[in-house]
């Protein structure tokens, strides 16, 4: 059977379902599982477009009749939302205990909101106000006890393999050329289509290549010759040496749930941010910025 495992740091957590496994363990077919999960009557969760499952949760929702882990007092130490490389090595190196389960930033926030995970990240920019995660997160977490807090500002811009001495000065030099396509609600996903409005063109103009769910696998493509071009990180494009067009300095955030900021594994986080070890290695991020890592945008009570 296809088992997804979830990593906490460097070790090995393999406590949830497949969807195959759930409908064994539960003796019906796969496509009942896939009922269910429709109709929100069994607790699920969402990791890299594929359905997981807590065996805990199944356990309460079958003893208790609990359909959704919101019923949760404290949510399970997991990060969701967004991926970002810099803050990947955080969480392993600093030994947080917390699990990552990097899905987009939208979806993050809908996992945050139903108590899926103690923090998510996010970079989602509100072309009418003009702000970076704030609006969003007034709009979709309303009623929720969280704080808004920067990681870092990063360099985003179009990566690609250059193929001539002459650097690329416009995103209309790229039209008809393979894109790399992030997964919709995601950040990188909802700053091109706002580029594209700009510019007056539209996501048509390109050549669609397959879902990719995080910075390190859009860069992978344009390395494999399988797609020409992704709006990825700078830091990215340094380390692969690959052509790059700057396109915005972004600022990337985490929001956290009130009472988990103050637990054990996001201190163990916080604490290792303001490092040494850490400074070297962020040092080595071509483009970031973490000068106002730990301030604090919007505090919701």
């Amino acid at each position: 059977k296809n088992t997804l495992n979830i990593y906490y740091g460097n070790e090995l957590m393999s406590e949830y379902f497949t969807t195959d496994e759930l409908a064994e363990f539960l003796r019906i077919k796969p496509r009942k599982v896939y009922d269910l999960v429709s109709t929100d009557k069994v607790p699920y969760s969402r990791v890299m477009g594929k359905l997981l499952f807590s065996k805990s949760e199944i356990s309460n929702w079958i003893s208790g009749g609990q359909n959704n882990i919101s019923n949760q007092k404290n949510p399970p130490n997991i990060l969701l939302g967004s991926h970002d490389p810099l803050l990947e090595l955080a969480v392993k190196q600093s030994k947080s205990g917390i699990a990552m389960s990097f899905d987009g930033s939208t979806e993050g926030l809908e996992r945050f909101k139903l108590n899926q995970g103690i923090a998510s990240g996010l970079h989602i920019y509100d072309s009418d106000l003009e702000s970076w995660n704030v609006p969003i997160v007034k709009k979709c977490l309303e009623k929720q006890d969280f704080v808004l807090m920067e990681w870092a500002k990063r360099d985003r811009g179009l990566i690609y393999k250059p193929k001539e001495k002459s650097e690329k000065k416009s995103i209309n030099e790229f039209l008809g050329q393979r894109l790399v396509t992030r997964q919709s609600g995601s950040g990188s996903d909802n700053y091109f289509k706002y580029i594209c409005k700009r510019e007056n063109i539209n996501s048509s103009d390109f050549i669609s290549t397959e879902v990719t769910y995080s910075e390190n696998d859009a860069v992978s493509l344009i390395l494999s010759d399988k797609a020409d071009v992704t709006l990825g990180l700078a830091s990215e494009a340094k380390k692969h040496q690959l052509g790059f067009l700057h396109i915005v300095t972004e600022r990337f955030d985490i929001v956290v749930n009130r009472i988990s900021w103050f637990e054990k594994p996001f201190q163990r986080l916080l604490n290792f941010s303001r490092s040494d070890d850490f400074l070297n290695t962020a040092s080595n991020f071509f483009g970031y910025n973490i000068n106002d890592l730990g301030t604090v945008h919007f505090n919701n009570k």
